[in-house]
């Protein structure tokens, strides 16, 4: 059952794309819960779905890190499933490690009130799920075109959601949070490299269009949080989704983050008390 606030403002966590990098989510709460800051409404894109879907489940930020961090390889089987078309990686077994870890949830029996938003790649538009299997909407949310398969749903093909909405700091609003705020993965640290492969020119400008959009989508945020994880990205690839040392140092970079601002958030919780 998604529980009822009352007595004092409420608080929306928007938790952004970024492919690895999304392990940074983790420390976030992390620090959100060492410093009983209440997470009232959650929304998230792509990585940040699957981050903020599994703590919408559970509430419980160790059994997340435990379960998702701690045993990284655990996930490559969802890479290990060939596709001839959509996208190299089929829909099986990703949405088979999904559901192993939101537990059949519908968005309906969750703990937090959540929204999920992918993108629709036949009109552009993004689509937000709220209604439904849980598992389901965020196997769309992660589907980066090329490497997973789009998921067919109501009428829509849904790709990730980063590409329309990267950071839906929008939908929590939506939701009725009074403090929104964003989580930003797609940090300015990472345009440091100016040698550039053909290769290496479509990376960056991918990463261009993701770093803007987010910039837009944050701007609704009343805290916005910006993990500096630019040192991991300058050399990572797939391997990193398996390195438990990456996996370990984005979390810590994470709670470190949002550690530098409960202050703010805590000013701004204060504030609003009646």
């Amino acid at each position: 059952m998604q529980k009822q606030v009352v007595g004092r403002k409420t608080i929306g966590l928007a938790l952004g794309s970024g492919a690895f990098r999304g392990f940074a989510h983790i420390g976030v709460i992390k620090s959100l819960v060492k410093h009983g800051i209440p997470i009232d409404y959650l929304s998230g894109a792509s990585i940040g779905a699957w981050i903020a879907a599994y703590y919408a489940a559970h509430a419980d930020v160790k059994k997340m890190q435990a379960e998702l961090a701690e045993r990284p390889l655990e996930n490559l089987p969802m890479f290990l499933d060939f596709s001839l078309t959509g996208g190299f990686i089929g829909g099986s077994k990703v949405n088979a490690v999904l559901k192993k870890s939101l537990n059949h949830y519908t968005f309906a029996s969750l703990k937090i009130p959540l929204r999920i938003v992918a993108t629709d790649l036949i009109s552009g538009l993004p689509y937000i799920f709220e209604t439904g299997d849980v598992a389901r909407a965020v196997q769309a949310s992660v589907a980066v075109p090329l490497v997973f398969k789009p998921v067919s749903h109501a009428g829509k093909l849904c790709v990730d959601g980063g590409l329309s909405n990267p950071v839906p700091c929008n939908l929590v609003k939506n939701m009725g949070a009074d403090i929104v705020i964003g989580v930003n993965l797609y940090h300015q640290n990472e345009f440091v490299n100016r040698k550039f492969t053909m290769p290496k020119v479509i990376l960056r400008s991918t990463r261009i269009v993701l770093h803007n959009l987010a910039k837009a989508d944050i701007r609704g945020a009343d805290i916005i949080i910006e993990p500096d994880t630019s040192m991991l990205v300058k050399d990572q690839g797939l391997q990193s989704y398996f390195s438990k040392a990456v996996t370990d140092e984005l979390i810590r970079i994470g709670e470190k983050a949002t550690d530098k601002a409960i202050p703010k958030i805590k000013k701004l919780l204060a504030s609003y008390i009646q």
